[in-house]
């Protein structure tokens, strides 16, 4: 295959390539937002703990994104260094989601006792504050209307109270609710922490399988290399023709400038006088030829 053939076919697999880390991009965007909006509905219960994650996901998204105009148009001008340092950034990239997959793991281990410390702290708050029990709006309500939850730990934490908050009911069948939110919040939290490592490791993977191509093409667009006359190496860039023609117009120009010269060099010259035609009568010198050098082209290898 010609080299112009296959440059052009990697240049497809790169376009290709880069689509798809778009769209990775893309997608980490979206899922990071969506958990980092259903973390905050409820991080004050936790003193607003565990959000790096969520925010991280976030950001290698817009790096992908900016990664991908990078890539797109290096490759469309093929800017050989630039399609380099692409690939240099990206394989930074790929790296860094493998180690916030795993520090995302160990962040779901580690958050228990941070977490249940929070999590009781704001529900002593709750119930000896004046009226937070009846308050449809506060978040305790909230949090236990919606994960269907009652309690620290169970109802019988509301035992000293005397009342049970109507949010620890079910407005369908009328029963309370027997699970406590510190599981339920907690074991959500981890959740979410374990889609961060999932979309990390998922985004690495596939933000890896076209640094081949990449690489590929960086190789491709090399300077290929001249055979001189005296056996020395050289290289050049890929458009030749356009570095040859000034050195054929600066040939042109002082041959054309030699025979100018000579051309007036002879018209300068004394002439005979013309009464003196007795037989012998002086000739103009003739303009001799310019010696033009010889040149030998390269060989290309």
């Amino acid at each position: 295959m010609r080299l112009s053939a296959r440059i052009k076919c990697f240049r497809y697999l790169v376009y290709a390539y880069i689509v798809l880390i778009s769209i990775c991009g893309g997608a980490q965007l979206v899922i990071g937002a969506f958990l980092l909006w259903t973390h905050r509905q409820y991080s004050t219960i936790v003193n607003d703990q565990f959000w790096e994650p969520f925010a991280v996901i976030i950001v290698l998204g817009l790096v992908s994104q900016m990664l991908c105009y990078l890539g797109w148009t290096s490759t469309s001008k093929k800017h050989r260094c630039y399609l380099g340092t692409f690939c240099a950034f990206l394989v930074i990239l790929i790296v860094i989601q493998f180690l916030i997959s795993g520090w995302a793991v160990a962040s779901k281990e580690q958050l228990m006792t941070p977490a249940e410390v929070a999590i009781e702290d704001s529900f002593l708050q709750f119930i000896t504050k004046d009226g937070a029990i009846t308050d449809q709006t506060h978040i305790w309500n909230r949090l236990q209307r919606n994960l269907q939850c009652c309690g620290f730990n169970k109802i019988d934490d509301y035992n000293k109270l005397k009342n049970v908050p109507w949010s620890c009911y079910d407005p369908i069948n009328s029963k309370v609710h027997s699970t406590g939110c510190m599981h339920v919040l907690v074991k959500r939290i981890e959740l979410n922490m374990i889609k961060v490592a999932i979309v990390a490791i998922v985004s690495a993977l596939i933000q890896s399988l076209g640094i081949f191509c990449v690489i590929q093409l960086v190789m491709l667009l090399k300077r290929p290399k001249l055979s001189l006359p005296n056996g020395n190496n050289h290289s050049l860039r890929v458009k030749r023709p356009r570095e040859l023609v000034p050195l054929s117009a600066t040939t042109i120009a002082a041959t054309s400038s030699g025979m100018t010269s000579h051309t007036m060099t002879a018209s300068l010259a004394p002439m005979a006088p013309m009464g003196h035609s007795s037989g012998t009568s002086t000739k103009p010198p003739i303009a001799q030829k310019p010696n033009v050098p010889k040149i030998e082209h390269p060989v290309i290898k």
